[in-house]
């Protein structure tokens, strides 16, 4: 095989290698993107009313985000809940009472479920900068919906802590989608990616051995 054709015959392995890593991103991002994640004021009676796309099964869960960025965590732990040390030793603060109530249809006005929920179980991963806490579960079939929130018991303290409405995911990885999307991250950077530069390099080394090399290369 001459030297022209190795070239083209590895700059297209590493081009198709690069296009089903672009592939596997483009599809990470849509099937990791929150069906909601907006700000909400929980020191006022906040309404929300919203469009809803839920692409997969995966998140399921209505939370509220506290974020750590502007206040101390020390701060935001006694609103939000959660372990904090204190004079020597650890102290465990429970949420503030706030209650969220909630109402899904369908993008045409249809009804299809409505509840209630407070504050509750912390799903944050550790070393997380912002709290997260599941406040009801949602479990819907994906679609487009709307989806319409009021905050029920307001309190004045959270005017200082930045907080956020999200659609989050409980676990990780239960179902196909998610699947995908981790292994394809893991996979595109530990092994495609080195591959294509692998392939990149040899292409270019054949393409300087046809263009730069005897007339008998070719």
């Amino acid at each position: 095989m001459s030297y022209k054709s190795k070239t083209f015959l590895w700059a297209s392995i590493g081009g198709i290698l690069l296009l089903f890593i672009v592939g596997l991103r483009l599809f990470s991002v849509w099937a990791t993107t929150l069906p909601v994640d907006v700000p909400i004021r929980l020191d006022s009676k906040d309404e929300l009313d919203l469009p809803v796309q839920i692409r997969t099964l995966e998140f399921d869960t209505l939370a509220i985000v506290f974020s750590t960025t502007e206040l101390p965590l020390f701060t935001v732990r006694k609103l939000s809940g959660g372990q904090i040390w204190e004079n020597e030793i650890w102290v465990e603060y429970p949420p503030a009472p706030m209650t969220l109530q909630w109402k899904l249809s369908t993008r045409e006005g249809d009804f299809v479920a409505e509840g209630e929920g407070s504050v509750g179980k912390e799903l944050t991963s550790y070393g997380s900068n912002e709290i997260t806490r599941e406040v009801s579960h949602i479990p819907v079939a994906p679609g487009e919906y709307r989806l319409q929130v009021n905050v029920l018991t307001p309190d004045a303290r959270f005017a200082e802590v930045p907080t956020r409405l999200a659609m989050v995911a409980e676990g990780k990885g239960r179902t196909w989608q998610s699947s995908v999307a981790w292994w394809g991250s893991l996979l595109s950077g530990m092994l495609l990616i080195p591959i294509v530069f692998i392939c990149g390099l040899i292409a270019l080394y054949h393409f300087t051995r046809w263009r730069y090399g005897t007339s008998t290369d070719d």
